[in-house]
């Protein structure tokens, strides 16, 4: 028979352990939101001597992105939230910059000043390093593109300024020629990349219509291009560039500005494209969550790495042949070898945290009522009515457990089918 005393004890065991799921939970939510932890990494470059620069904002702020741009709301300027940061190989903070609008990019030029996407605040621009101190910007606004090209007249939107998110500037590219220096320009709400003689830019008069050498796309022909990412140069002289929108990865021939290579197998929202020293690619493919290298010839993925990534930004490979990661919407930076094991990470992601304590609780929880209820059956003394309820909840105990061990191991899985469902309802609204 069963006692009030065994319904005493499982009630009491019970209450405590969800309890105590409480208050962890708890914890953990303020141990995110009350320390400075990078929990939206876009591009992220590792120094030879160890130290990684990352441009980053809080989560909380990218949730924020679709609201600002309904409500026109820009950033404010001496904010210390969008930032880019230097961080050493313990993940100490070492230098920042901040009053940024979520900048996407950051890259060290030949004489050691960065340039900065500023991507909310649409402008590129040169930062003395280490004195902060902004010596030189690019700013869209201030051009008259219809010089650029004819075609774009006052009506075009590229000629019409809003007040926020107006171009999305998500990328520079640095390449040094022989007679100047250039940088590789991504507007990706103007479906556009353009190539500007840093070198004029930097003489002066800035913001000269006449210092864009090369350009390609236009806004609205989403054939060429729509939503890019992370133009690049490629070896041979041709651009790379992640068409995000088309889901595909195109090599444009800068002379004839054609689509000459594609691939665009099984892509959802590609972020990013490198080329390798072998000439393959390393492609972030965000929605499916995924960072893999290409054999261009073949088009067969030869490496591949999913492990709790959540919509990550883009991918780096090291001179060490190690592969740098920004997960993004999963807070963490990954270094990982060709194996696919973690050499190093930094920073914290609450989405994994979450699912791994409160699966282990579902799990203990679950393992502790089917045992008491395994128990009941093997009583001689309980009616046939209360044995069958007893089979019933081990057998729901055993479902949820199963349930728990799926949320736990099965997290990358999860994460990557609810980033391909939600693909197609975010679209281009997407930050």
């Amino acid at each position: 028979m069963i006692t009030i005393k065994d319904t005493s004890i499982s009630t009491v065991v019970y209450l405590s352990l969800i309890l105590v799921l409480l208050f962890l939970n708890g914890m953990l939510f303020n141990g995110y939101t009350n320390n400075d932890l990078i929990s939206a990494p876009h591009d992220v470059d590792k120094t030879p001597d160890g130290k990684v620069f990352i441009c980053t904002t809080t989560f909380s702020e990218m949730l924020n992105h679709n609201n600002r741009v309904d409500l026109q709301e820009s950033v404010n300027p001496e904010n210390t939230l969008h930032k880019v940061v230097e961080v050493d190989e313990k993940g100490r903070t070492i230098w920042e910059f901040t009053g940024l609008a979520y900048p996407h990019e950051v890259e060290i030029l030949p004489n050691g000043h960065l340039l900065i996407a500023d991507t909310g605040f649409n402008r590129v621009i040169e930062v003395n390093y280490p004195n902060k101190e902004i010596i030189w910007s690019w700013e869209p606004a201030k051009l008259n593109w219809t010089k650029v090209n004819s075609e774009w007249d006052a009506g075009h939107y590229y000629n019409n300024e809003i007040t926020y998110d107006w171009t999305h500037l998500n990328d520079v590219d640095f390449k040094q020629y022989a007679n100047y220096n250039a940088c590789l320009i991504s507007l990706r709400n103007f479906d556009l990349i353009v190539e500007v003689n840093f070198t004029a830019e930097k003489i002066g008069p800035a913001n000269n219509p006449a210092n864009i050498i090369w350009w390609f796309g236009d806004n609205g022909n989403l054939s060429m291009l729509h939503k890019q990412h992370n133009p690049d140069y490629l070896s041979n002289g041709n651009i790379i560039i992640a068409d995000s929108l088309n889901n595909r990865i195109i090599e444009v021939n800068k002379e004839s500005k054609s689509i000459i290579w594609q691939y665009n197998v099984n892509m959802l929202w590609p972020r990013d494209a490198d080329e390798l020293a072998d000439g393959s690619l390393l492609i972030t493919d965000s929605f499916n969550c995924r960072v893999f290298i290409l054999n261009k010839v073949t088009n067969e993925i030869t490496w591949q790495f999913k492990r709790n990534l959540i919509i990550p930004y883009e991918a780096d490979q090291l001179d060490n042949g190690n592969i740098l990661i920004s997960g993004e919407y999963a807070g963490i930076i990954y270094e990982v070898d060709s194996q696919g094991r973690i050499i190093w990470r930094y920073g914290a992601s609450y989405e994994r945290s979450f699912v791994t304590l409160n699966s282990i609780f579902l799990i203990m929880i679950s393992l502790f009522g089917a045992s008491m209820n395994y128990k009941k059956i093997r009583r001689g003394d309980i009616s046939k009515l209360q044995k069958a309820l007893n089979i019933g909840m081990l057998a729901l105990f055993i479902m949820i457990i199963l349930l728990g061990a799926f949320l736990l191991f099965g997290y990358s899985t999860i994460i990557s089918a609810i980033t391909r469902w939600v693909y197609p309802k975010i679209g281009a609204g997407m930050f």
